[in-house]
C-alpha cells in the first residue's frame, strides 16, 4: 500500500484508486486503527462501472467480439477465457428446443443431457431464448442448467427484467430455446465468459444488464479479513461469495463481524474497507484454507464447553446435551454425514445443522431423542415422476439439503394446501399411523 500522485494504491488482488480529498471524518476506530468511509471514484457500482462502460461501448460500435473484449469487460472479476477455448465452445453442437410446453423438461433429450434439479450431476452452460414473433433474444448462464431452466417452465423466477414478464404473459410456447452445455472440458466460470461474449452483441435486446449478473450490482461487494489486531491482511476479494465458497466461511460470520467487530476463531476480523498501514499476507488460497482448518480444530480441542442440540421439528421440544463435539458428531452421523469443523461453524453462525439448532454452554440434562413416528411423508418430483417416502416431515426436509434449506413445518403446509414445493415437488401424507 502506498501513495502515488495524491492517490492511495492498495495492493490487494483488486486495486482501488481513492481520491484523498474525498475522505470523510465519520470514521469508526478500533485498536487505534482507522476505518475510512471514503467513496470510490470508480462509479456508483464501484469496480463494475468501468465494465458497464466498456460493454455499452462495444455494443454501440457493433464491434466483432473476441476473447479480448470479453476479458476486458470481466477484468474486475478476475476471470478470463482464451480465444482458443472460446472458439472451441462456439463450434460445439447446440441443443435446440422448439414447440415448447410444460412437457419439454420431461423429454428424453432434456433429461439425458440437462437432467433434473435433484440430479447428482449438474451441468453448467449457457441458454438463449428467442421470441418467435419479434426475434428478440435473451442470453443467460448457470452452473446448474437444470435448476435454472426448469424454473422458467415452472414460473419459479422473480418477475423482473423483460424476459420473465413476457414468458408469464405469452407462455414458453412463444419462444425457441437453445442450450450450450459445458460439461466437456469445463473450467470454473466458463459459462460466465460465454454469456458475456453474447451480452456484448446488440441482438440480445431482452437482457437489461450487459455485464454478467453473477458479478454485478450488490454481489460485487469488497471484503477484507485481517488479524484481530488489524496489523495484517490475510485475504480480500471484491466478491463476498469468495469467502463463502473458497474459504468456507458462512456469510453470517463475516456479516456479524462487520456490524459488531466480533472476532472469528479468536484470531480474525472482517472489514469492508482497507486498513491503512496493514501488511499483506503472501499466502495462497490453499495455504489460507489449511491455516483456517487448523485454527478451527485447535479451537475445538481447547474448548471444553458442552454442546446442546435443540430439535427444530414442530411439536418436538426435545433438548439434548453432549459432553463434547465428538459425542455430538456421533449422534448426528446417524442422521446424515457430519464433521467437527462444519458443526463448529454452524454453532458459531447459529445456522441449523441436520435439523437441529446447535449451541454451546448447555444447562439442561441429557435426554433421549424423540422421533416423530406418527406419519410417513411422500415426496414426488413431478417433472421426473420419481417418488421417495420418509418417516417424518423432518427427514423429508433434510433430504432437500443442500439444494434447498427448508423445515418439516414448511413441508407440512405444502402437504395440507396441495401446492407444489418449489414448483416441482408434491408433498403428501402417505400414512397416518395414529
Amino acid at each position: 500500500m502506498k501513495w502515488m500522485n495524491g492517490a492511495l494504491l492498495h495492493s490487494t488482488p483488486k486495486i482501488y484508486i481513492i481520491e484523498q480529498k474525498t475522505w470523510k471524518k465519520n470514521l469508526i476506530t478500533k485498536n487505534n486503527k482507522l476505518f475510512s468511509s471514503w467513496p470510490l471514484i470508480l462509479g456508483r457500482d464501484g469496480p463494475t462501472s468501468n465494465a458497464y462502460r466498456l460493454a455499452i461501448q462495444y455494443i454501440n460500435e457493433n464491434r466483432h467480439i473476441t476473447a479480448t473484449e470479453v476479458n476486458k469487460v470481466l477484468a474486475f472479476s478476475g476471470i478470463s477465457i482464451s480465444q482458443d477455448m472460446l472458439d472451441e465452445i462456439l463450434s460445439r453442437p447446440r441443443l435446440d428446443f422448439s414447440n415448447l410446453d410444460s412437457n419439454t423438461i420431461k423429454t428424453e433429450k432434456f433429461l439425458q443431457i440437462i437432467g433434473t434439479v435433484r440430479g447428482k450431476v449438474q451441468i453448467p452452460g449457457v441458454y438463449i431464448w428467442t421470441h418467435l414473433v419479434t426475434g428478440d433474444m435473451y442470453v443467460g448462464s448457470s452452473s446448474q442448467l437444470a435448476r435454472r431452466l426448469i424454473g422458467y417452465f415452472n414460473n419459479n423466477h422473480k418477475d423482473t427484467g423483460k424476459l420473465i414478464p413476457l414468458i408469464q404473459q405469452e407462455g414458453v410456447g412463444a419462444f425457441n430455446l437453445q442450450v450450450i452445455p459445458l460439461a466437456e472440458s469445463y473450467q470454473v466460470n466458463q459459462e460466465l465468459c460465454l454469456e458475456q461474449y453474447f451480452l456484448l452483441q446488440s441482438k440480445f435486446n431482452l437482457n437489461t444488464l450487459r455485464v454478467v449478473s453473477d458479478y454485478s450490482g450488490a454481489r460485487a461487494l469488497p471484503l477484507y479479513m485481517y488479524t484481530k489486531d488489524l496489523s495484517e491482511l490475510i485475504y480480500s476479494s471484491n466478491i463476498q461469495e469468495d469467502f463463502i465458497f473458497k474459504l468456507k466461511i458462512h456469510h453470517s460470520i463475516f456479516s456479524n463481524s462487520l456490524k459488531t467487530g466480533a472476532v472469528y476463531l479468536d484470531k480474525y476480523v472482517f472489514t469492508n474497507k482497507p486498513i491503512i498501514g496493514a501488511k499483506e499476507s503472501i499466502m495462497s488460497e490453499t495455504d489460507i484454507n489449511l491455516m483456517l482448518d487448523k485454527d478451527r480444530l485447535e479451537l475445538l480441542k481447547s474448548n471444553s464447553r458442552k454442546v446442546v442440540l435443540k430439535s427444530l421439528e414442530p411439536g418436538n421440544k426435545e433438548t439434548m446435551l453432549f459432553d463434547s463435539i465428538s459425542d455430538c458428531i456421533t449422534f448426528l452421523n446417524d442422521i446424515a454425514p457430519s464433521n467437527k469443523t462444519t458443526l463448529y461453524r454452524h454453532i458459531e453462525s447459529g445456522k441449523p445443522y441436520n435439523g437441529y439448532l446447535c449451541e454451546w454452554d448447555p444447562l439442561s440434562k441429557v435426554t433421549s431423542s424423540i422421533v416423530d413416528k406418527s406419519i410417513e411423508v411422500q415426496v414426488t418430483h413431478v417433472p421426473s415422476d420419481s417418488t421417495t417416502i420418509y418417516p417424518s416431515f423432518r427427514k423429508a426436509a433434510l433430504s432437500f439439503a443442500p439444494d434447498f434449506i427448508t423445515t418439516g413445518q414448511t413441508l407440512k403446509v405444502f402437504a395440507e394446501n396441495g401446492k407444489l414445493f418449489k414448483g416441482e415437488f408434491k408433498i403428501s401424507i402417505l400414512k397416518d399411523k395414529q
